[in-house]
């Protein structure tokens, strides 16, 4: 992937988020400051331990992953990897990049491609794991609860319409990337699924376990916001309700799903939190969820791409 395209996919992204932000802002803006004073601070420090957890579920999961081909790096690898995939997640449509960092991250250490491709392919498997589970749970909730199903129009609705916006954007992109075709990419998915239950069953078990760790961890931002700003709330409502917003994110042709993450929050809290209150919620929310690892991602990609041209501008002039 060019840099010349994370570049303009980075400056893409900012402007949808600060867009975003602005217009939540001006929207949903505190009617006074006691809001921000009465914060319960202890949460937000609570939220930045659940943010530490996420990427060490991250991490996990990826060692295990790299295990399974034979693939060794240390805990600190995995963690710089972890944040740099979530920057590339975050200025690509759909998350794609932060599949083909990955790629990078791991070529650098000299590892085979199709080891490399294995445990990229895995990872995306092993995510699926936490919806299959969770998507039982969310059908029989949305049908106890037709009201639901309004939540679902307007994200639905949101979604559509970011999509529109960031057509040129996502076709452009599909010039740096030459995909294999659906078919041949059915049967890599596939044959990972059976050499992994194959030959590595614990190690599939571990890699979905890691995963469902790492989403319920992102479902829990949410609520410990909630209790921050002291709101009340029924607890698995707010992790059930979160579902379909983290489905549209994660499929949306928007970098980052940045755009519909936070109007599609609207969607989800406007009814649990007070309109004064939303904006903020809402951008609060983003930040621990995608926008501050996205940051460190970035900050530390440079880093390793300034080192990298470095040694080869050193190795050149021997």
């Amino acid at each position: 992937m060019p840099l010349a395209f994370l570049f303009w996919g980075s400056l893409a992204t900012f402007l949808f988020v600060i867009t975003s932000f602005i217009l939540l802002a001006i929207k949903y803006s505190p009617a006074n400051l006691n809001y921000i004073t009465n914060i319960d601070y202890k949460y937000l420090i609570l939220a930045f331990f659940l943010f530490f957890l996420y990427y060490t579920f991250d991490m996990l999961r990826l060692k295990v992953i790299a295990e399974g081909f034979g693939i060794k790096y240390s805990t600190s690898y995995a963690y710089i990897t972890s944040f740099i995939a979530t920057f590339g997640a975050t200025v690509t449509p759909a998350h794609i990049g932060g599949e083909l960092i990955i790629f990078y991250m791991l070529k650098r250490l000299g590892i085979k491609k199709h080891k490399i491709w294995g445990t990229i392919i895995f990872k995306t498997i092993s995510g699926f794991s936490f919806f299959l589970i969770a998507l039982p749970l969310f059908i029989l909730y949305t049908a106890s609860n037709p009201l639901i199903l309004h939540k679902l129009i307007f994200i639905g609705l949101i979604f559509f319409i970011f999509s529109i916006i960031s057509y040129p954007f996502f076709k452009w992109f599909q010039r740096f990337n030459k995909n294999p075709s659906i078919k041949r990419s059915l049967k890599l998915y596939c044959y990972s699924i059976i050499y992994f239950w194959k030959h590595k069953k614990l190690l599939f078990l571990k890699a979905c376990f890691f995963s469902t760790l790492l989403y319920l961890t992102f479902l829990s931002f949410a609520p410990v916001l909630l209790k921050a700003f002291h709101i009340k709330f029924d607890i698995f409502s707010i992790y059930i309700l979160q579902l379909p917003l983290i489905y549209a994110i994660f499929s949306s042709p928007t970098p980052g799903g940045s755009g519909v993450g936070e109007f599609g929050g609207i969607a989800i809290f406007q009814d649990i939190v007070p309109t004064s209150l939303l904006g903020l919620f809402i951008i609060l929310w983003r930040f621990f969820s995608q926008y501050l690892g996205a940051s460190i991602g970035g900050i530390l990609f440079i880093y390793i791409v300034f080192k990298d041209w470095r040694k080869y501008k050193k190795e050149s002039s021997i």
